[in-house]
């Protein structure tokens, strides 16, 4: 006797439970009917459905509780990753577009210095090299004639070329002080990015919360199995002895309808038999009724030939009449034999 308890998708064994996953098919053999038919479906019964499912909503609660606050405390951690992220990106974008400002500036001094037709080689691009210089410091020192040079120059007006590309060299100073802040911006935030997702890697909060999740799940579920098991076994025996009286009946029902079948089919051949004997019956009557009317045609022509030729047959008697029907049966007899001569002579 087999009792399968079902839970949620699968079907989960107990003490002498079966387990069968729903995936299992039948086989159409005699032997899988005989087991289906000795299984009773716990899920059949007539069992306390609140209590199990009070405790699978309380136990499905729970494990929604861990992981929700597992998934908050992830969703804060990855949703300051992400604007860190986003300020890195737009702080790379500040940079680029101070780059280009730049190396828009460079062209334009380009621009100047073969607009006034200065040669880059010629002293009045060097001096104006050497006050860019001056005046945007940078890694590296003067030289003696470097710094002589620049005395000299202090005291000397600048050209309109080399006036007008220092001011477009403070603007290109500012666009560069701008990328740099920019880059540096975008660098501080990626650290902190990476920062944050190491720590997350640390912890593993989400994956612990539905580890603990499907354990307590699975935990319920053996308990929800103990309570069906517990409710199950006490009616188990009625409810197979129910089967078994149905089987039985169904066995003697089959039984006395194969017997009538059988009795019908004897019937049958009883009747059959009885109208084969009535036709064979009724065909030799016929011949015999045939047979007396050719007799009685045959007397009845005897008789009138012999009242043709002048004999009295209205009167005989029945001695006579035997004669007649005896000289006809002689004469039958002399036709048969003539009939044989007629194939004697045909052979």
């Amino acid at each position: 006797m087999q009792v399968r308890i079902n839970t949620n998708d699968n079907q989960i064994t107990g003490p002498g439970v079966q387990i069968q996953n729903k995936e299992n098919v039948r086989d159409g053999h005699k032997s899988s009917k005989v087991k289906r038919a000795n299984t009773i479906f716990a899920g059949d019964l007539p069992m306390n459905k609140d209590s199990i499912m009070l405790r699978k909503q309380q136990a499905q609660k729970k494990a929604m509780k861990m992981i929700q606050d597992a998934w908050s405390g992830d969703r804060k951690t990855h949703q300051s990753i992400v604007e860190m992220q986003e300020l890195a990106q737009q702080q790379r974008d500040e940079a680029v577009m101070n780059h280009e400002k730049v190396a828009e500036c460079e062209a334009r001094k380009e621009n100047l210095r073969e607009g006034y037709g200065v040669e880059p080689d010629s002293q009045e691009q060097k001096d104006l090299e050497l006050l860019v210089r001056a005046h945007f410091p940078s890694e590296g020192g003067f030289t003696e004639e470097e710094e002589q040079r620049l005395k000299e120059l202090e005291g000397q007006p600048l050209t309109e070329y080399q006036q007008r590309c220092l001011e477009i060299q403070w603007e290109e100073a500012i666009f560069k002080g701008r990328a740099g802040a920019a880059e540096a911006g975008a660098r501080a935030y990626e650290q902190s990015a990476s920062n944050m997702k190491n720590e997350q890697l640390k912890f593993h909060k989400m994956k612990d919360a539905q580890n603990n999740a499907e354990k307590l799940m699975e935990e319920t579920g053996k308990e929800i199995v103990g309570m069906l098991w517990d409710e199950a076994k006490d009616h188990v025996d009625e409810t197979y002895e129910e089967k078994r009286e149905e089987e039985k009946e169904k066995a003697e029902e089959k039984e006395e309808q194969e017997e009538k079948v059988e009795d019908i089919r004897e019937e049958k051949e009883i009747i059959e038999e009885r109208i084969e004997t009535i036709k064979e019956d009724s065909h030799e009557a016929e011949e015999t009724r045939k047979e007396q009317e050719r007799e009685a045609r045959e007397e009845a022509e005897l008789l009138k030939t012999m009242a043709d030729a002048g004999m009295d047959v209205a009167g005989a008697g029945a001695g006579v009449q035997a004669e007649i029907k005896d000289m006809l049966h002689k004469m039958k007899l002399i036709e048969a034999d003539i009939k044989g001569i007629k194939v004697d002579e045909e052979i």
